[in-house]
């Protein structure tokens, strides 16, 4: 038999350490003395516990540990282990590049400027979503509305006048809604376009408009907050704006990829 001080030389284990295992159920002494509470080891415990500091220094979790003394696949574990390891360190550097892409798209420089807007009829559909749950919201589904939109004026001979935008508002009970709108040539029906559909009159107003280009090979992360935005907000602050409500714009400028930018935009005086 080894005293805790011999097998804790032999296998590179601490005393503390050996007594934390015994306390957890991963290394458990052969013997314990009664009346001194002196922990003995077996001779065959030698090969458990260099393979538990070996586990242990590999990063390996506790309770890992303690199956492999008691059932063995020292090399499963371990194996195991390294794979969620490199996983998380994958997830870690996918993290890491996202807020660097962050962090540039908010130092590039934004235009904000105030801008005058005549009165403009629109015709629009709201998607609805929980706003824990808002990232979900892909392009494709906004994407799905702008066109079907399309078609139905194109067909009726609406329009559209000029470029589509969406809209941010706050919607019900933790929902927040996006509004898909497209421009129409005249003011047209609340009927027209089926109960999902509604139409209307945007005021003539005042905008605090804020552009945001994006430099060659510029990406945002998804669900990350759009730098327009930040700038905008960065605006409606300096200014001391006190804003209605919140009705967030934003309108997409440019016919491809490499050549576009992004108008956001919120009310901030009727004409």
């Amino acid at each position: 038999m080894l005293q805790i001080g011999e097998f804790a030389g032999l296998t590179g284990l601490s005393v503390k350490a050996l007594r934390h295992y015994d306390e957890k159920g991963v290394l458990v002494p052969a013997e314990v003395d009664d009346l001194s509470g002196y922990r003995r080891y077996g001779e065959s415990q030698v090969r458990a516990g260099v393979v538990a500091r070996a586990l242990r220094d590999g990063g390996v979790p506790l309770p890992a540990v303690a199956a492999v003394v008691a059932t063995g696949g020292a090399s499963d574990a371990l194996t195991a282990h390294r794979r969620r390891v490199l996983e998380d360190r994958a997830r870690e550097d996918h993290a890491f590049v996202a807020a660097e892409d962050v962090l540039r798209a908010l130092a590039a420089p934004v235009s904000v400027v105030e801008r005058e807007v005549d009165a403009q009829p629109f015709v629009g559909q709201a998607i609805s979503v929980r706003v824990d749950d808002a990232e979900s919201l892909s392009d494709e589904d906004a994407n799905a509305v702008f066109g079907e939109l399309f078609e139905q004026l194109q067909a009726s001979n609406l329009g559209p006048s000029g470029q589509f935008w969406t809209t941010l508002r706050a919607g019900e009970r933790g929902t927040v809604e996006v509004i898909c709108c497209w421009p129409t040539l005249i003011k047209v029906d609340d009927e027209w376009g089926g109960p999902q559909t509604f139409a209307g009159i945007l005021p003539a107003r005042t905008d605090l408009v804020a552009t945001w280009r994006p430099t060659e090979g510029e990406t945002l992360p998804d669900g990350a907050a759009h730098p327009a935005v930040v700038a905008l907000f960065d605006a409606v602050a300096d200014r001391k704006i006190e804003l209605g409500g919140l009705e967030v714009s934003q309108t997409v400028l440019g016919q491809s990829e490499q050549d576009y930018a992004v108008d956001v935009s919120v009310t901030i005086e009727p004409r």
